[in-house]
């Protein structure tokens, strides 16, 4: 028994000392700076028109940091026949404001079903998907790069993680034939995206040249019902701090929740839930929290959602809450 115990409190002191090494090995950035993720589809979905929507955004929040989703099924409706107007319209202005953009290309791309594939896919075989995929991202990429704002290319998002029965996890063989199809069009960074509380991150990142990362505090498990999770800042630092020790890449904090957590649709949420669930004061918490984690860059989730309680409920508070943040 005495052997046992000695065994364990070296085991634990091993932990320990890797953790405080991983913890140390993570620089915190000195200043936090803040942008946004816009979703076209989120907004239509919320019965707007995405493109004043977008206006709107840039002329009153003004954000210096944008992250947009060009998706799939609507840059390539027909297979071979690309329609890039609304993502060109809105590249046009993020050059105009100079603001840097992250633009987001694949299969799986931000907002529900997360799996954005034009209906014709659907009929092809596997290798078929594969390569109709590279051909998108051809496609995208020597279309897209001549727009001076777009600084990173994000390249799927969460391609590691399953959404539902629709949306299978990838197969990272292909998502590194996409990265090098990208690197070999475009000299721009390729940044790639994985969950902050549970995703591998080393594993993730390999082949891109940034790691894009979440950072939820309030979700929901059919368990448990709504819960917060019990993540301390700190362990972003540590998990941090071990991801440097093997691939010493960018961490960006890709999804910075500033919206509630949905489980069914929104009109059928009602509006004091979605207020329990974010509003001013809940905002503050996760900001400060992002702060304390020491990632640089922040892009918040949820400006869709803003705009809707703002313009449909009358309610501007997290709108004027992001105002401010992004003014300072």
């Amino acid at each position: 028994m005495k052997t046992f115990r000695v065994a364990i409190f070296v085991l634990l002191l091993i932990a320990l000392s890797f953790g405080i090494y991983y913890y140390q090995n993570f620089t915190p950035a000195t200043q936090t700076n803040f942008g946004l993720t816009f979703s076209t589809r989120y907004a239509a979905y919320l019965g707007f028109d995405p493109k004043q929507m977008y206006l709107d955004i840039l002329s009153d929040l003004k954000p210096k940091k944008l992250r947009l989703i060009a998706y799939w099924e609507d840059i390539e409706p027909q297979r071979g026949k690309f329609d890039f107007q609304q993502m060109d319209e809105m590249l046009a202005e993020s050059d105009k404001e100079k603001i840097d953009v992250i633009l987001d290309l694949g299969l799986k791309q931000p907002r529900w079903p997360e799996c954005h594939q034009p209906a014709w896919y659907n009929d092809l075989n596997q290798e078929q998907q594969k390569q109709a995929i590279l051909s998108m991202l051809q496609a995208s990429v020597t279309h897209f790069k001549k727009f001076s704002s777009i600084k990173t290319w994000q390249i799927e998002n969460e391609p590691y993680f399953v959404f539902g029965l629709s949306c299978p996890a990838m197969d990272p063989g292909q998502v590194q034939n996409e990265i090098k199809l990208v690197k070999e069009n475009d000299s721009r960074p390729v940044i790639i995206t994985d969950s902050g509380e549970r995703g591998n991150w080393v594993r993730t990142a390999q082949y891109a040249d940034e790691l894009g990362v979440t950072m939820y505090r309030t979700v929901y498990s059919s368990w448990f019902g709504y819960y917060h999770y019990p993540i301390p800042a700190w362990f972003y630092r540590l998990k941090a701090g071990y991801f440097k020790t093997f691939e010493n890449k960018p961490i960006v904090g890709i999804e910075l929740q500033a919206e509630p957590w949905f489980i069914k649709a929104i009109a059928d949420t009602d509006l004091d839930t979605q207020k329990t669930l974010m509003n001013p004061k809940v905002f503050e918490t996760n900001i400060e929290y992002a702060r304390k984690a020491g990632i640089g860059d922040n892009y918040l989730w949820g400006a869709e959602w803003w705009y809707w309680m703002a313009k449909h409920n009358g309610d501007w508070g997290m709108w004027a809450a992001a105002k401010k943040l992004l003014s300072n």
